[in-house]
């Protein structure tokens, strides 16, 4: 007997310490029966049957990576080789079809902007700029609209505003003959002669003010309508081709 107490304490430690002295883990029950995985009485915790009651949290995901950006969101772009692309927000922005006479040097140099960062097309043609380094960018943009005359296109276009603000009103551009706008706050719309469809233009004064950008609208309406080449030099939009000598033979 004295043998036998003495040797316990030991078989008890090898007990503990030795997996293979373990009893199995007993097999999950729900209501004294073994469910299958699909039962929904259960629930699937990383491998472990749980009965749904009592099952703990999934663990958690790590955050998904952002989808990258497609090109020409939040930066410029010229992978196309079509256009320099450039939409603030805009995902898988598109070169604009047409620029209908947009000169972006011409912009540039008339408005005091330094840097064209691109065009994008969302219902209309957008050009953006910034006018000097870690400034916001600011806008233009242009597009046909209905209407048989420029004051036509402009007073239609004042009837849907009215509803919004009373307010606005339709005047000549000064020094601009033939082309009407309306203003709202800092907000312009001017409406063009020069071609078979109305153009209406649109932009910030902080893009370009009130005393500036006579000299840009009319270089728009002078533009011409019909070019046989493409309205851009290199990947910036230009109000005409830029005229092509040939070479001396």
């Amino acid at each position: 007997m004295t043998h036998r107490l003495r040797l316990a304490p030991f078989a008890l430690v090898l007990l503990a310490a030795c997996p293979q002295a373990q009893a199995p883990a007993p097999t999950p029950t729900v209501d004294g029966a073994h469910p299958a995985p699909d039962d929904p009485r259960v629930v699937a915790v990383t491998g472990d049957l749980y009965a749904a009651q009592a099952a703990p949290p999934p663990p958690e995901q790590p955050a998904a990576e952002p989808p990258p950006k497609s090109p020409g969101t939040g930066r410029p772009d010229e992978t196309n080789g079509e256009c320099r692309l450039y939409a603030p927000e805009l995902p898988n922005p598109q070169c604009c079809e047409h620029t209908l006479g947009f000169d972006s040097k011409v912009a540039a140099t008339t408005c005091g902007l330094q840097v064209y960062l691109g065009e994008s097309f969302h219902n209309s043609c957008g050009f953006y700029f910034v006018p000097e380094p870690n400034s916001l960018a600011q806008w233009f943009r242009i597009a046909n609209i209905m209407g048989d005359t420029p004051l036509q296109a402009a007073e239609d276009n004042l009837k849907q505003m009215r509803h919004v603000d009373p307010t606005v009103t339709v005047e000549p551009v000064p020094d601009v003959p033939g082309a009407y706008w309306t203003k709202q706050n800092e907000y312009r719309w001017a409406f063009l002669p020069g071609w078979k469809a109305v153009r209406m233009f649109a932009w910030k004064t902080s893009s370009c003010s009130d005393d500036k950008i006579g000299g840009l609208l009319r270089h728009i309406i002078a533009a011409p309508e019909d070019v046989a080449g493409k309205r851009r030099d290199g990947l910036v939009p230009v109000a005409a081709p830029p005229v092509t000598v040939a070479p001396a033979k």
